[in-house]
């Protein structure tokens, strides 16, 4: 079976150039809505007289670990006093470092400012920044870093031609992210999933369900069984289509498509869709 043969070279080979230079675009684009939307929030939920204040829980963690918080809470509030002036300054470099990256100037090293701000802000966080979304656009952020030329304006052919190992990297980031979401499924011993009545349950308890949510809720249980099986699917076994070649690429590219469609029409996940979309150029060609 030619189409199912694993070659490892080819697993390494250089993307399209179009998918990388279409990624870039996206996570610039992300990080701006990130630190905008951070721009409204943060000093009401960790400013100084925010509901979980940055600058005690600092203290209370250098007290607890010592030298070890630099590791264990890396921020760069360690060093700058996280005040109302510097919580909200950063969220407006955040969104310039945004735009250089759209632009493609000194890609590598303003993809390691963008990336070291916001962790600063997720390590200072605590409760608001616990989310699946953080955490991929922060593994996101890092893959740009690697895979961007160290040069204040490269080329288009240089930004989007990165060593061979990126290909892999990104689709392995994606690999995990799809067959992580279902194996966290079912070791959650909810017995809806195991029962395939998860999804009627969802429409109600997600966050920021949309109006066509309400439709999808009604929908008898036949419908919201087939569908909970289609998403285990998608996430338990199309994943390892994405190193069985082309065809398999493009097929895993179609499904998570449908899937990441659905959750859209029917939830509000703030930028973890968009993350998932700017990661999934990894597949085209």
């Amino acid at each position: 079976m030619k189409i199912l043969s694993f070659n490892f070279k080819k697993l390494l080979s250089t993307p399209n150039p179009l998918a990388l230079w279409l990624f870039f675009r996206a996570l610039s684009f992300i990080y701006f809505i990130a630190f905008f939307s951070l721009s409204f929030q943060i000093l009401g939920l960790i400013g100084e007289g925010g509901i979980l204040p940055a600058s005690p829980f600092l203290h209370y963690v250098q007290d607890q670990i010592g030298w070890r918080r630099f590791f264990l809470v890396p921020t760069l509030f360690w060093i700058i006093p996280p005040t109302d002036p510097m919580l909200y300054a950063g969220t407006f470099l955040g969104m310039f470092l945004a735009i250089l990256l759209f632009f493609n100037i000194a890609p590598a090293l303003v993809s390691l400012f963008l990336w070291s701000l916001y962790l600063s802000y997720v390590s200072v966080g605590q409760t608001f920044f616990n989310f699946q979304w953080d955490g991929l656009l922060l593994e996101c952020g890092l893959l740009s870093i690697l895979s961007s030329p160290w040069k204040l304006h490269p080329g288009f052919m240089e930004l989007t031609f990165p060593p061979a190992w990126a290909t892999f990297i990104f689709r392995w980031l994606l690999f995990r992210l799809m067959l992580l979401s279902g194996i966290v499924k079912l070791e959650s011993h909810d017995p809806t999933w195991r029962a395939l009545t998860a999804l009627k349950y969802h429409y109600e308890t997600e966050p920021l369900p949309t109006p066509l949510a309400w439709y999808f809720y009604h929908f008898p249980m036949w419908f919201h069984e087939t569908t909970t099986f289609i998403v285990l699917f998608i996430e338990l076994v199309v994943p390892f289509a994405i190193f069985l070649g082309r065809l398999g690429r493009t097929v895993s590219f179609i499904l998570f498509s449908l899937l990441q469609l659905l959750i859209i029409l029917t939830g509000n996940h703030a930028f973890f869709n968009l993350d998932y979309f700017s990661l999934r150029t990894c597949l085209v060609r």
